[in-house]
This record gives C-alpha cells, structure tokens and sequence, in this order.
C-alpha cells in the first residue's frame, strides 16, 4: 500500500566524522561475491578515517571435500594449507579495493559464524560487515544463513551486503517499531547516508486496510504512531546531514519494508536487533530473517547496545 504519511526534513550538522572511531571488521573469502562487502568497507572507511579495518578469511576444518579426503596428509597440515590459500586469497582480493593497504588481514580455521563472533569481540570491533552471496557455495559459507547466524549472537551492529553492491548507500530505509535496538539501527544508518542522500524512516501500522472512524481506536492508534514518529524523527536529525523522510506503511511488516525499500530504490535496510534472549537468538525474529533472505540490497541489524 502506498505511505500513509511523509513528512521530509534536512538534518542537522552531526558530529565530525574524524573524531568518530571505527574498527570495521569484514569477513570475505577474497571471492567475488564479497567484492560489495570489500566496497562497502571501503567506504566506510574512507567516510571514518579515524579507525581500522580487519579484513578476516574463515577456511571450514578437514575434511573440506572428497579430494582432501582421500588426502594422506595430516588433519592438521591440510586445515594450515586450507588457512594460508584463504588468506592468500583474502590478500589478492584486497589488493584490487583503494585504500585498502592499510587493513589487517586474518585468516583462521572454524566455523564461520563462530570465529566471526568470536574474533569481533576479541578485536573490539564496532561494526561487522558481510557478504550476501545467493544459492551457490559462497552462499553455504558467507551467504544468508551465515548471516542470520552471526546476526544471533552479535552484540555489535551487522551489515549483510549482496555482490552487486556499490558502496555505502544514497538511500536508507529503517524500519522504526520504537525499541531501543531500532533508534539505535537509525541513528547509524543516518550517518551512512551521504548529504545528498535521502533516509527513510518507516512504521508499518497495525490494523493494515481496515478503515477508522475518528477517535476510535484505529484513528487513535494510526495517530499515536505518527506522532512517535516525528519524535523519532526528531532525534535522529542530531545524527544526519541527509533528507530525512517519516513514512507510515501499513501491511504485513516483512513484505511491507522489502516492498517499500524496491519501490525508493533503496541500497540498505535497517532494522532493530535483539537483546539476546534464547528465543530471540533462535528465532533472530521473523520479520528480520524474512528480510535477510529476501532483500536484494544491504541489511543492517543493529543491538540495543549500538
């Protein structure tokens, strides 16, 4: 269904990216279905230079596949061999992004979305990025599910980003349901977007198609939800100097959001993350897990804590 309301604003100056501090991890396979992660980091570290970049490679452990099987090698000899070609492979691909010298490089034995979780803590990173690789072997290592199981247990903001990426977005769109975790998706989102970019604000309203009488509890509803907004809007504007757009959808939520995010060409969704509750972690939350697997542009998770 078309926005029940729009309202558009100009942020204000936020704080100057030079004082904020990134350490940016970004987990490849230096295959080409990463090169929109390797792209998006890019930028983002170029928009915060003051920060650091690890770029992490994640080879799976012995047996690998049939001819690593029939190997008389050592286990072990044949995870370092796995381990080294990763980081090598890691390496080449880096070498082709501009300003990526600097990085660090890493690569370890494991499972993947353990040593992601696992090295971003350690690290200290602030912000994880990914490939989004669609139905092929990337897929079972970095892709959608690898994703959604990273995005279980992080407690940092998540960005799953497909190969066609070009970079950071000129188009945002975060999903506002007024927790903690979503005001925290759009206050980061806000400071991706460049200043002559354009963040959208959404609210998917309850009683979707259902018509409302004034002062019953549909209208009373709708117009709550639109004035939170603006309040929401309001707030995030200290942290944007792009166009900022409150939208109210109505719909079932997922299909809503993707739906909405096609239509404005959107380059990424935001959403809120979880508190880590066992059901949450299991679940990550349909609306979320339905998003990550159907977009076709970037999607950003972000905790309570970010």
């Amino acid at each position: 269904m078309p926005a029940a309301s729009r309202t558009k604003r100009r942020g204000r100056t936020p704080v100057p990216r030079e004082v904020i501090r990134r350490r940016i991890l970004v987990a490849t396979t230096g295959e080409s279905e990463s090169r929109g992660a390797l792209r998006f980091t890019a930028e983002l570290s170029e928009r915060f230079p003051n920060g650091a970049v690890l770029a992490l490679g994640v080879s799976t452990p012995f047996p690998h596949n049939v001819s690593t099987m029939l190997s008389l090698k050592q286990a072990t000899t044949i995870d370092e061999e796995s381990r080294l070609d990763v980081l090598d492979t890691v390496r080449r691909a880096i070498g082709h992004v501009p300003g990526a010298e600097t990085w660090e490089k890493m690569a370890l034995v494991g499972t993947p979305s353990e040593q992601i979780n696992r090295v971003a803590e350690r690290w200290g990173a602030t912000m994880l990025v990914l490939g989004l690789g669609r139905h092929n072997r990337f897929d079972r290592i970095f892709g959608g599910e690898t994703a959604i199981q990273v995005m279980r247990h992080a407690r940092l903001p998540v960005v799953a980003v497909p190969a066609t990426s070009r970079g950071l977005p000129e188009r945002a769109l975060v999903a506002m349901d007024f927790t903690e975790a979503s005001t925290a998706a759009a206050t980061l989102t806000a400071e991706l977007v460049p200043p002559h970019g354009v963040l959208y604000v959404a609210h998917v309203a309850a009683f979707g198609g259902a018509s409302a009488e004034p002062g019953d509890l549909i209208d009373l509803y709708r117009e709550g939800a639109r004035s939170k907004l603006e309040t929401a809007v309001g707030n995030i504007r200290r942290h944007a100097d792009c166009a900022i757009e409150s939208v109210l959808l109505e719909g079932e939520p997922a299909e809503a959001i993707l739906k909405f995010a096609k239509r404005e060409h959107c380059g990424l969704i935001a959403l809120g993350g979880h508190a880590l509750g066992l059901v949450d972690r299991i679940l990550l939350g349909s609306i979320r897990t339905k998003v990550i697997r159907d977009a076709t542009c970037s999607v950003l998770i972000a905790p309570p804590s970010a």
